[in-house]
């Protein structure tokens, strides 16, 4: 691939919809389960099937999907019905205990009657769901209340696992009833006999369970036969938009909600608020559907446009730039430290043994990320073969940054076609960091710093290198990479634009690409450029300006290989290198 081809341009850096839909469509369009193939399938059948009385459903906004199936299940439903009992007491004395009888309701009044066809219930406890028996505490009469279950006889309970894992007590009453389709009185003390007999009545109940992911994986530890008595799917808080009719969907869906409960959205904001919901995604194929984060942008959006008749992209962009300056206080001090040479990063300049890595800051407490560069140096010394990751060594990286480094050594072992102990010794760190590290995502720039240490080639420090790679040399797509590209062009655009910096990510992360105006601006104007690459040798080709190895029988100039093998060579005359290192100089 020519240079040329991996400089990316403007135009690639911000997705578009491809056929942006200009009005709300169709009615069936406008309902969010029209986004939700396989939940309202579920659905369906569940509701239908006389057989099955549990479906589990995973749900990361809860309150707000909770909402949203109730509404959807009481389309479906027919009419409330009279069904349930009518319990008479007719109360003890001192010679005699209370009767409890219990007769056929015969309107939605009796005390244990249906009383809705669907309910939700997020927050609930014993009492709330299969009701209670109250005894007076002088008098000693006896009171029966109704619960949930009670009320919601032939109809749809809907609960959450969260709460439901708050009262775990509560799931094997409830799953007695659901598979005994009958409703039994207990005393709710464990040493108590209740105060008389109370008969038992049929109860035929179905209950929908919303949980997130790790609720869930909670609640089946607990229950390992879960998924023998419950059915099972997903309220997707992501669809994709990879084809046009999911697009157009999605767009009406988008435009409807808007419609309704806000201003309509033109075209353009539709389009902006597309690109943005990407960069949440990280996928442009991805989008989220919650009406949570749908509610949340509007709404701001809303409040701070000028224009009450419609939502433009200016208005959204407001939006996002606002929430950007609110929660932006630890991205501006990060980067006046940089500025104010608190923290080193070269921008300008070339320096060997040296490189920007880039990574995604986070900070407990705060619901913003960002990208910021981190200084990687690596130093080399004729030795016994050891490449030493500080950051490991010191315990101040994980496991997955660990596996990144020793990747990076492997590759470069390799592709320059090593012996098995390396003729070297290297130590790589992450400069003035102090905080604990991990992911893969550095691993092309351990691999790059140390062919620069090696042969001795100064790298551009205008230049900031992200991607993880494999054992033979191909880089993969990482995560963040839109805050990472920012966050480098922040500081080169602080220090002052001057066309020569930019930023080297995987061909693979394209897809994720969805940059600030800013950036495409400078890009468009030759300020700043991206390269992306596919594998190590291209981003050699780039930051080198020379090739990995040879792929040609003479090469203009020496490749990386040519002199690292020069270098150790020299090394191994000095210190009187062992002989199967003078094998190897021989061979290469």
């Amino acid at each position: 691939m020519a240079l040329s081809e991996q400089k990316l341009a403007w135009t690639a850096l911000q997705p578009h919809l491809t056929a942006l839909a200009t009005e709300a469509g169709e009615q069936h369009l406008r309902d969010f389960f029209a986004l939700q193939p396989r939940a309202c399938s579920a659905l369906t059948q569940f509701l239908q099937n006389s057989h099955r009385s549990l479906l589990v459903l995973k749900a990361d906004d809860q309150s707000e999907y909770a909402s949203a199936v109730e509404k959807w299940v009481k389309s479906q439903q027919a009419p409330l019905q009279v069904s349930g009992v009518q319990y008479e007491v007719a109360q003890g004395d001192s010679f005699s205990f209370a009767q409890v009888n219990v007769q056929p309701a015969q309107s939605v009044q009796d005390n244990f009657a249906s009383k809705k066809t669907v309910a939700t219930a997020l927050y609930f406890d014993h009492a709330s769901l299969f009701g209670a028996i109250r005894i007076h505490p002088t008098s000693h009469d006896i009171q029966l209340n109704a619960g949930l279950v009670h009320q919601l006889n032939h109809g749809v309970l809907i609960l959450s696992v969260s709460q439901l894992l708050n009262h775990f007590d509560c799931w094997e009453r409830l799953k007695h009833i659901l598979a005994t389709k009958q409703f039994d009185w207990y005393s709710a003390h464990p040493f108590k006999a209740l105060p008389c007999e109370i008969p038992s009545y049929p109860l035929n109940l179905k209950v929908i369970l919303l949980g997130n992911r790790e609720e869930l994986a909670t609640l089946n530890d607990l229950v390992p036969d879960l998924y023998h008595l419950a059915e099972y799917s997903e309220i997707e808080s992501y669809i994709s938009v990879e084809k046009a009719p999911q697009q157009q969907a999605w767009q009406q869906y988008v435009l409807s909600f808007a419609e309704q409960q806000f201003s309509p959205l033109t075209p353009d904001g539709l389009d902006k608020l597309y690109q943005w919901l990407v960069r949440e995604s990280e996928s442009r194929v991805l989008i989220n559907t919650s009406p949570l984060k749908l509610t949340q942008i509007l709404s701001g959006a809303s409040q701070l446009s000028t224009n009450h008749h419609a939502l433009s992209a200016v208005d959204i962009e407001q939006y996002f730039q606002q929430q950007s300056q609110q929660q932006g206080f630890l991205r501006q001090q990060a980067y006046a430290d940089i500025f104010y040479h608190q923290v080193y990063i070269e921008t300008e300049n070339e320096a060997v043994g040296q490189i920007n890595g880039l990574s995604v800051v986070e900070f407990s407490g705060t619901p913003m990320s960002f990208g910021e560069p981190s200084r990687i140096s690596c130093i080399v010394q004729f030795g016994d073969g050891e490449v030493v990751d500080i950051e490991r060594k010191s315990e101040l990286a994980g496991n997955v940054h660990g596996k990144g480094m020793m990747i990076a050594e492997n590759c470069l072992a390799n592709i320059l076609d090593m012996p098995s102990q390396l003729p070297f010794s290297a130590s790589l760190v992450f400069e003035q960091s102090y905080g604990e590290i991990d992911g893969d995502s550095a691993s092309l720039a351990a691999f790059l710093v140390l062919a620069s240490a090696l042969s001795d080639l100064p790298i551009p420090q205008s230049i900031a290198v992200t991607g993880s790679i494999d054992q033979f040399g191909l880089v993969h797509s990482v995560g963040g990479v839109n805050d990472k590209i920012e966050g480098f062009f922040a500081i080169c655009q602080g220090r002052g634009l001057n066309g020569k910096q930019g930023v080297i990510i995987p061909e693979s992360c394209l897809y994720q690409l969805s940059l600030t105006d800013d950036v495409v601006t400078a890009v468009k104007n030759n300020q700043f450029s991206i390269w992306v690459v596919n594998d190590v040798f291209e981003a050699c080709e780039i930051l080198f300006d020379r090739p990995l190895i040879a792929e040609q029988p003479v090469q203009e100039k020496s490749t990386i290989a040519q002199l690292i093998t020069k270098r150790i060579e020299q090394y191994a005359e000095q210190h009187h290198a062992p002989p199967f290192w003078l094998k190897w100089f021989n061979k290469k």
